[in-house]
């Protein structure tokens, strides 16, 4: 699989980097998760996820199950609210849907990553546009992984996952 998600082994920093997410510059593959850029310690000090979907319904129900596996998640539906949002609360992963009413997931994860307090957030497109082209434009405006809907909650849960356990084993 080309994906591999694990969930890091509790225990050694050697253990947790021998089961870190894989990551895969290639676009062409029919995984729902493709991860791009290798998770870092500084990404996940804290278990907070921001959940953004113009789909209030879709995002209510991704922060339930973040929740339910214990990170303190909260969740928008107005995409102009999102860089306030990330700048003040700091979580450590933003979770976008790409199709929204006036200003779009990639239009967001190009200013996350130019603004120096938010461009160490883990940045996930999770979206229906999961073509080729569609997982390259994700990449090109900054996004860390792409998950396509209908999303595979236990794909989600392990990037976010073994982000968090990386920041538990500490930095190498």
């Amino acid at each position: 699989m080309r994906a591999g998600f694990e969930v890091p082994a509790s225990g050694t920093r050697e253990k947790a980097k021998e089961r870190m997410v894989r990551f895969d510059d290639r676009m062409d593959d029919n995984e729902d998760v493709v991860v791009w850029r290798p998770i870092q310690y500084a990404m996940a000090s804290h278990r907070r996820v921001l959940v953004v979907d113009d789909y209030r319904e879709a995002a209510d129900a991704l922060q339930m199950l973040l929740a339910a596996d214990g990170f303190e998640c909260r969740a928008l539906e107005d995409p102009f609210a999102v860089c306030e949002m990330a700048c003040d609360w700091q979580p450590f992963a933003v979770v976008l849907d790409i199709r929204m009413p006036g200003l779009d997931g990639l239009e967001l994860a190009r200013r996350l990553r130019a603004d120096p307090s938010t461009s160490h957030m883990l940045l996930v497109a999770c979206t229906a546009s999961a073509s080729r082209d569609d997982r390259a434009r994700a990449k090109a405006a900054g996004f860390d992984a792409h998950c396509a809907k209908p999303l595979t909650p236990e794909r989600l849960l392990r990037v976010l996952e073994s982000a968090a356990a990386l920041h538990a084993t500490g930095p190498s």
